[in-house]
């Protein structure tokens, strides 16, 4: 190494060491990480005394106390072990937060499982991971009034300090780690709390399967016999935070020029996980924290326990790796712990309804009855018609405004989409304003003159109405293009925790690397607020049904900007704001992909998720989230002119309820080479006017006997056969087998379909 290497590398290590100390000094800032119960450091805790759990008031002996009951169940406390179960009242069936059946697990994993929290934490690098009972302190239990039991841990060792406390809820046992019941002392810094890692966890030779909410949902079949696994599921809640670069891409050579992005995955919609055990189950649902949370599911034999776990891990510090310069790198945690309660509820499932339809119900009923949300319900289903307006194309000089489709040419393509039995249309346009797709947002006014300006958009909404077309228009206050010119990065744009502005670049599909061009920033939510705000009167005058709301319900963040933080708790906050004013103000809104904390907010969703992410330990991919959702409001699939394959995709599309996409233009897609929208390929409608017609008219007759109606059971019949029944008795069988099968007395054929109500097929 040259004398200028050493050099800059001395500084990178005398910057990561004093970067270190600042966390392990920047507590939460509010005097409450002084806990007055450790004076020793946080690093020595090579010999301590083991925990000492107290005796709860009134209990004699090792018997498991009854602390809280209500109409189905009883909740029981072990003073021995600190851990509760849940009793069903009307048979006798219970969950317990420790497995009952200890056969394959070590005795030195035997102590690891019976434990009712993991702790990870930090002093600066990487995090370590331990447990209540491999610490020396206190656990401290005490009822709560109301019925359940409070259990206060003051771990010395590591100088921690927080609380879990049981309840019943209505339909199970909620869990609750209370915020204001954190403390920290002596360096030590929490990353994270996993509680009841071990509920109801099941052995290998059980029937039944672990729950993950991977895109539309997937399941992890139970096995005696499989592969050696060295990874499990453990993925964020509603994705990466994009204010931390290790969260979104990887890095090579430890270089950040040369970062790449993780291969193309499915996320984490809905903050559900569950586990089916043989006739009985559960549905954990996470109801306080769910936007910095990750689901863990583990298959047997990793880290060497043989059992199978669900759970959630909540986050209460991210990291991230900060560069200096060219010579190298160092981890950084965020210095004050993310605030807010966090909470999962755990509902019991038996006999019938214990699947992923069962959970999805559990799930739903949660959303109705205690998140308020309610049905929106079309009266027809109808297809989804995106068309792109405008957008700018890069030219050797300067740029060219592309007019893909202009107002009257959208008429145009609805007229001839209805001359062809294409009757029931929600149509949106995209790069309607003036700079096209990505050209000047946040700013969308004026209208695009070259589209036929205010005039002709007025026109066309008007045309909508009379044709019963619900008109809506694309809006991004998310994701602006880097030099649309309509914004300030030094005031309206996130920041990292190395205090510099978030720059996004959109990753080139086949390499993973980052595109030169193509370069956006994440606007700070009460910025996208304020930009939208501006707008909305502009809205109401011209016609139009609703705004979709780009990234708003497939695009969850924080700010690390010392000045004003913002967390991904609090954008969705203003997320939820912008849909509501928007609902009030212009009608409706629409969501991409649909996150569960737009549910509530939204009429409509786009690109749904209809797959997983096909891990190597899930065994198969199931409609959890359109149980969730159908019957609750409408949502469509991807674009049927950009599928990989248009007709297996459009079969998943009919067995799990979602009604086609199209987004097509005017003008040959071969105009939008070197324009932000290159990757669309085939957008001329004319080429796919006929195919998506027919599309059309096949999911109509199918999915329009279902019309607004809940699923409420999904099976798979074997390899290629499957069967979805809707709340009013109708039954949808879709084959995507090469041969023709027969099920519940109707014929299937090879590539097809089939309806049945009442024993009549069609």
């Amino acid at each position: 190494m040259n004398r200028s290497g050493m050099i800059k590398l001395i500084i990178a290590v005398i910057i990561a060491a004093v970067v270190a100390a600042a966390l392990l000094l920047n507590g939460r800032g509010d005097g409450k990480t002084k806990a007055a119960t450790a004076n020793a450091s946080c690093a020595e805790n090579d010999s301590k005394a083991p925990l000492q759990i107290a005796a709860l008031a009134g209990s004699a002996g090792s018997v498991p106390r009854q602390v809280a009951e209500n109409g189905k169940y009883r909740l029981m406390y072990d003073g021995t072990k600190g851990l509760v179960h849940l009793v069903d009242k009307s048979n006798g069936a219970a969950w317990y937060s420790y497995p009952q059946n200890n056969a394959g697990i070590s005795d030195s994993q035997s102590a690891v499982v019976q434990n009712p929290i993991v702790i990870r934490y930090t002093q600066g690098a990487k995090p370590t991971q331990t447990y209540p009972q491999k610490e020396a302190g206190t656990a401290t239990p005490s009822l709560i009034d109301g019925g359940g039991v409070r259990i206060d841990y003051a771990l010395t060792s590591i100088g921690m300090h927080f609380t879990m406390e049981y309840r019943l809820a209505g339909d199970g046992l909620e869990v609750k780690v209370p915020y204001d019941s954190i403390r920290e002392a002596n360096g030590c810094r929490l990353v994270s709390l996993e509680p009841l890692p071990y509920f109801d966890a099941a052995n290998p030779a059980d029937n039944g399967y672990l729950f993950v909410p991977d895109g539309s949902g997937a399941i992890i079949r139970f096995k005696e016999k499989h592969l050696e696994y060295f990874d499990r599921y453990y993925q964020n809640i509603y994705g990466g935070d994009f204010a931390f670069n290790t969260k979104t891409k990887e890095t090579v050579l430890k270089n950040p020029k040369e970062d790449v992005f993780s291969s193309p995955r499915e996320s984490i919609a809905m903050p559900v996980f569950g586990i089916k055990r043989g006739t009985q189950g559960f549905a954990g649902i996470v109801t306080a924290g769910d936007h910095d949370a990750k689901i863990i599911a583990s298959p047997s034999g990793y880290q060497n326990i043989g059992l199978y776990r669900s759970s959630v891990e909540f986050t209460y510090r991210n990291d991230d790796v900060i560069f200096i310069g060219d010579s190298g790198e160092i981890p950084m945690y965020q210095g004050k712990l993310i605030e807010g309660d966090r909470a999962v509820r755990y509902v019991p499932l038996l006999g019938a309804g214990n699947d992923y339809v069962g959970m999805a119900q559990a799930y739903r009923g949660y959303l109705t009855t205690e998140r308020g949300v309610k049905p929106v319900t079309p009266e027809r289903a109808a297809m989804q018609l995106q068309l792109i307006g405008g957008v700018v194309r890069d030219e050797i000089i300067g740029s060219t405004y592309m007019p893909m489709t202009t107002f009257e040419q959208a008429r145009e393509i609805v007229d001839s989409f209805a001359a062809k039995g294409v009757d029931a249309i929600e149509l949106t346009l995209e790069g309607w304003s003036d700079g096209g797709a990505y050209g000047k947002q946040p700013k969308h006014f004026p209208i695009a003159g070259k589209l036929g300006g205010t005039s002709s958009l007025e026109r066309l909404a008007q045309f909508a109405k009379s044709k019963g077309i619900r008109l809506y228009l694309d809006a991004n206050y998310v994701k602006p293009y880097a030099d649309s010119g309509a914004f300030k990065e030094a005031k309206d744009v996130i920041r990292n925790l190395n205090r510099e502005p978030m720059l996004v670049r959109q990753p080139n599909l086949a390499t993973l690397q980052q595109q030169k061009g193509m370069r956006h920033y994440l606007l700070k939510p009460l910025a996208a607020l304020s930009k939208l705000e501006d707008e909305l009167n502009r809205y109401t005058g011209l016609g139009i049904d609703g705004l979709r709301m780009d990234y708003m319900g497939d695009l969850l963040y924080s700010d690390q900007d010392v000045s004003a933080p913002y967390s991904r708790g609090q954008t969705i906050g203003s997320w939820t704001a912008a849909l509501d004013a928007v609902r009030k103000q212009v009608g409706g809104t629409a969501v991409q992909y649909g996150f569960a904390y737009t549910l509530g907010h939204t009429n409509r969703i786009d690109n749904a998720p209809l797959d997983s992410s096909h891990f190597i330990f899930e065994d198969e991919t199931v409609p959890f989230y359109q149980a969730v959702v159908r019957g609750l409001l409408p949502y469509t699939g991807n674009p049927g002119n950009l599928r990989d394959d248009g007709s297996k995709s459009f079969l998943r599309m009919i067995e799990y309820g979602a009604m086609p996409s199209y987004r097509l233009s005017y003008a040959n897609s071969s105009e939008l080479a070197r324009t932000p929208l290159d990757n669309v390929v085939s957008s001329d409608y004319r080429d796919w006017l006929a195919p998506a017609a027919e599309e059309y008219r096949k999911a109509a007759e199918a999915l329009g006997q279902v019309a607004n109606q809940p699923i409420v059971e999904h099976e798979r019949i074997d390899s290629d056969l499957y069967r979805t029944k809707y709340g009013n008795g109708v039954d949808i069988y879709v084959n995507y087998g090469t041969g023709a099968k027969q099920a519940g007395g109707v014929r299937i054929e090879a590539g097809g379909f089939a309806v049945r109500k009442g024993g009549a097929g069609k």
